[in-house]
């Protein structure tokens, strides 16, 4: 019995690569639309089917592939972030008189809700005290978030993306996803009655500069680093409201939580007294090494949510590479800059001309990101053939799935592609290999201001990948 999806779905007919691509573009809703189109056979390197092949595009997410690749070239896929806990001051009689100090390098792990199965860092603290017998604290929790500096964005992303979930900042201190819940209340007159921040961030306030409206829910949320605060505008309704938003201030969210752990576990914390303060002095002694998880989940994670905070990370981590050598105490303000260049010089090096990529973040999320399809063409060529201790980009890659479509969801080939799609006003991107465990094609669409909606462009695409592999 054929189902209402499948009597829906269009029948698939037997197409050259290139016939799947000139069907593909002649599509009425592209007429205006920048596009790209770069399908490689992996065995020769070689373009089998090609539309517009040297135009640049909006890249969106798929610039995530690329800083990927580079991170699995430069810092290799065993890589960990390490974030290094100290504790000063003087031991006795089960109190430490001095300050815990965590220092930020950068670890977008830190308290991720993604990765449940990593270490705790707050937990390895708490162990880590008590395997000295400490079990009171006169004095601070110092979280270190200088390493990088302000801005914590880099300078291309806009404005208007940086309050939200998917535009959270990197911070040298990242903690819990840098996301916080909040929960208002607004009353008639379009202010903020109550509020509330899941987990807690001392000192985030959250700000309205709404209108009072009886039927109207329009409000826009920004950032304000200087208060710090969340601020509404637009109109609102007198009700409660609930979303997630990036927070600010990392930071503070994580000494909070630390605070809260050690009075749960019963490790008392005051603020050190005048001995304590005298005690402060010499070096600091290291009480956790805390490490991420292996580069390679990281990657699989970030492939597979779209991750632009993990993402922009792993760039702030290859340019911060050979500064580490230098064991400089912080980052050069240039620092996204530093790991464009970074990743550019390691592309050429493996052969790949990058006068067509136009990068200008790790994760996509800047407009101004920009690259061919031929570039996309020649890179996946290349990670195809490259394995980082046994590991492939293809590898890390998500399956097709539901990603493109309901056409290619409903066919077989969703489970044999793999694929990292990219999607932001006008444009929708994807990039990937087929078939998923031993590549044999390798293929780029970057389609920028189509005239349809997104879901539409996304099922034309799928469709586009079913005749393309269709019996292949």
């Amino acid at each position: 019995m054929i189902t209402a999806l499948a009597a829906a779905l269009p029948l698939l007919a037997s197409y050259t690569p290139q016939e799947a691509v000139d069907k593909f573009v002649s599509n009425s809703t592209l007429r205006y639309a920048s596009l790209g189109v770069q399908v490689i056979d992996l065995d020769s390197a070689k373009s089998i089917a090609s539309y517009r092949p040297e135009q640049a595009n909006i890249t969106a997410s798929t610039m995530k592939t690329v800083v990927s690749s580079a991170a699995l070239g430069l810092l290799g896929p065993h890589f960990r972030f390490e974030t290094p806990v100290y504790i000063t001051g003087e031991e006795r009689a089960g109190c430490l008189y001095g300050d815990i100090i965590v220092k930020g390098m950068g670890d977008p792990t830190l308290g991720s809700v993604f990765l449940p199965c990593q270490a705790n860092i707050v937990e390895e603290i708490i162990a880590a005290l008590r395997a000295r017998g400490i079990d009171r604290v006169e004095g601070s929790i110092i979280c270190d978030d200088s390493y990088y500096g302000y801005p914590y964005f880099d300078e291309d992303w806009d404005v208007g993306d940086l309050a939200y979930d998917y535009g959270a900042a990197v911070h040298s201190l990242n903690f819990h996803d840098n996301l916080m819940t909040v929960s208002w209340t607004m009353d008639g007159r379009g202010r903020v009655a109550r509020s509330s921040i899941t987990p807690p961030v001392p000192g985030v306030k959250v700000i309205s500069r709404c209108r009072g409206s009886r039927g109207r829910n329009a409000i826009t949320p920004y950032l304000d680093y200087s208060v710090p605060a969340l601020v509404l505008t637009g109109e609102s309704t007198a009700k409660g409201y609930r979303n997630t938003y990036a927070c600010p201030t990392p930071a503070p969210m994580l000494a909070d939580s630390l605070e809260r752990a050690l009075h749960t576990s019963g490790i008392a914390l005051s603020a050190a007294n005048e001995a304590a303060a005298e005690a402060v002095d010499g070096q600091p002694i290291l009480l956790v090494l805390h490490k991420s998880p292996e580069l390679t989940e990281i990657i699989t994670s970030l492939l597979d949510r779209s991750d632009n905070m993990f993402a922009h990370a792993l760039l702030r981590a290859i340019g911060a590479r050979e500064y580490d050598v230098k064991q400089l105490e912080n980052m050069p303000a240039d620092l996204d800059a530093i790991g464009v260049a970074a990743v550019k010089h390691w592309l050429e090096l493996q052969g790949i001309d990058t006068e067509p990529l136009f990068m200008r973040d790790g994760s996509g999320l800047a407009r101004a990101n920009k690259a061919s399809v031929n570039f996309f063409g020649d890179m996946l060529s290349m990670m195809a053939h490259r394995r980082f201790d046994g590991v492939r980009l293809c590898d890390l890659m998500p399956k097709a799935a539901g990603r493109a479509g309901n056409t290619l969801k409903a066919n077989p080939l969703s489970d044999k592609i793999v694929l990292k799609s990219g999607s932001m006003r006008h444009v929708q991107c994807f990039v990937g290999y087929y078939p998923a465990d031993e590549p044999r094609y390798a293929f780029a669409v970057l389609v920028n201001n189509f005239t349809c909606n997104q879901a539409s462009i996304r099922e034309q695409i799928g469709t586009f990948l079913c005749n393309l592999f269709d019996g292949k």
